[in-house]
């Protein structure tokens, strides 16, 4: 495996990390010494934190890391899973690390619009939570839901019943469980905070259904309808805007201002402050 890889990354200008999250800590450890000078290396792992640590630990000075995140994929795997249209039109995050010049930037930046993505700019730590909250929480979901139906004692009975919804909140569960494991281990905070969220959340939702001599049948329609409005919103791309969205008409900043807007600006601050805050005491928005 290390003469495949080492013959792989021989003069390369570009190295992309596809694999599990834990096993780019040893791709990075083999390599490194043998990286061309100048080369950038990036990855689509889906937890930022550890990927940039391990980055700047193992890989040589004269290398530039860039992190990398496309938010697409799909629940099957392998080769047959293939879809050249599967990044086209979606957000790919990119995270460079303190290390990284601008030129190497750019040409990640590149990539991602050859592939007709859109890039994002964002720091390891806003990534690792708003990641957890809308692709590893739903992912637990998921498995939490299937956990808790077929370990009934009267699953034999519900998968009879069980349909178009059941599948589609449980399609999640079917991803590579080597991948999912490799996100809780590298992420477990922020999957925590939010699991907490989504607990009370829940809660909410029970102390409204609990009485069932004293339903409120208008405060339980206002919870339906205001999440519908929610999710309409988004599909329909009302989010705000996308400030960190790649222009390809106006000219790159320079690094030392990109890193200034991605971590120490007082919109991430705020974003932080605000995200954290949140998702312990899970009223902020209430």
């Amino acid at each position: 495996m290390e003469n495949r890889l080492l013959n792989a990354v021989e003069g390369a200008d570009i190295v992309v990390l596809a694999t599990p999250i834990v096993a780019m800590r040893e791709l990075m450890e083999v390599m490194g010494p043998h990286l061309p000078e100048g080369c950038v290396v990036t990855d689509v792992g889906s937890s930022k934190k550890a990927v940039l640590q391990w980055a700047d630990e193992l890989l040589p000075d004269s290398v530039h890391f860039v992190g990398g995140h496309p938010m697409a994929g799909k629940e099957t795997t392998g080769p047959e899973s293939a879809d050249p249209n599967l990044l086209k039109g979606k957000t790919y995050c990119i995270i460079p690390s303190a290390k990284a010049d601008e030129r190497a930037v750019a040409e990640i930046s590149t990539m991602v619009e050859a592939l007709e993505a859109t890039p994002y700019y964002i720091s390891s730590e806003e990534h690792d939570s708003f990641v957890a909250a809308v692709s590893h929480l739903p992912f637990l979901l998921s498995v939490a839901l299937v956990g808790c139906t077929t370990s009934s004692a009267n699953w034999d009975d519900l998968a009879r019943v069980a349909s178009s919804g059941y599948q589609d909140l449980t399609r999640l569960a079917s991803g590579d469980t080597v991948m999912h494991r490799d996100i809780c281990i590298t992420n477990p905070e922020p999957i925590v905070s939010w699991i907490d969220t989504f607990i009370r959340e829940l809660y909410e939702i029970r102390q409204l259904l609990a009485d069932s001599d004293n339903l409120d049948s208008q405060a339980i329609l206002d919870l339906f309808v205001e999440a519908s409005k929610g999710r309409a919103q988004w599909m329909a791309g009302e989010y705000g805007p996308m400030a960190r969205q790649y222009n390809p008409h106006s000219e790159l900043p320079t690094f030392a201002q990109s890193m200034g807007d991605m971590f120490v600006g007082r919109r991430l601050l705020d974003a932080q402050r605000r995200l954290f805050r949140g998702s312990r005491d899970g009223d902020d928005r209430r």
